[in-house]
C-alpha cells in the first residue's frame, strides 16, 4: 500500500506547473482510503525550475513507477488535467488541480489492487510558493 501512497502523493508536484511561477514551493497532501487505518498527511518541498513551471507536460514524463504511464488532459488557463494507468497492480487514476501563480489545490482519485484486495484512494494536495530556489 506504502508503493501505492507514494504514487498518489508524487503525483502532484509532478503536475503542477501550467500557470505557476517558478521557485521553491511547499506542497502539503492528504491521502485517504479504506485500507489506511488514519489520513496519510506528507508535506514537503520542491524546486521547480522556469522551464518546469512553463511546460507541465515535461513533468509527466516520469510518474514516479516504471509502469505506470500519466497522460495529459484538457488544460486551461488555471486547469490542468490527467489520467493514469498502471498495469501492475491494475491501477488506474483521474485528477485535477487548479494553478494560480503562488498557490494550488487538486485532487486524484485512483482505483487497484493489492495483494488481491481491491482499493481506492483519494489524494487531496495543496502547494504554496515559498520565494525563490534554494
Amino acid at each position: 500500500m506504502k508503493s501505492v501512497l507514494g504514487l498518489a502523493i508524487a503525483l502532484f508536484p509532478l503536475t503542477a506547473g501550467a500557470a505557476i511561477d517558478p521557485g521553491e514551493w511547499e506542497f502539503t497532501s492528504v491521502a485517504t482510503s479504506a485500507l489506511l487505518r488514519e489520513a496519510q498527511r506528507l508535506t514537503f518541498k520542491r524546486c521547480i525550475r522556469p522551464e518546469e513551471a512553463q511546460n507541465p507536460d515535461r513533468w509527466m514524463a516520469d510518474p514516479g513507477q516504471p509502469d505506470c504511464k500519466l497522460t495529459p488532459g484538457p488544460k486551461t488557463t488555471d486547469t490542468y488535467t490527467w489520467t493514469m494507468q498502471c498495469p501492475h497492480g491494475n491501477i488506474r487514476g483521474t485528477g485535477s488541480a487548479r494553478l494560480l501563480r503562488s498557490t494550488m489545490d487538486g485532487e486524484t482519485s485512483m482505483t487497484g489492487e493489492l495483494q488481491g484486495q481491491k482499493f481506492e484512494i483519494r489524494t487531496k494536495v495543496t502547494g504554496k510558493r515559498l520565494g525563490p530556489c534554494r
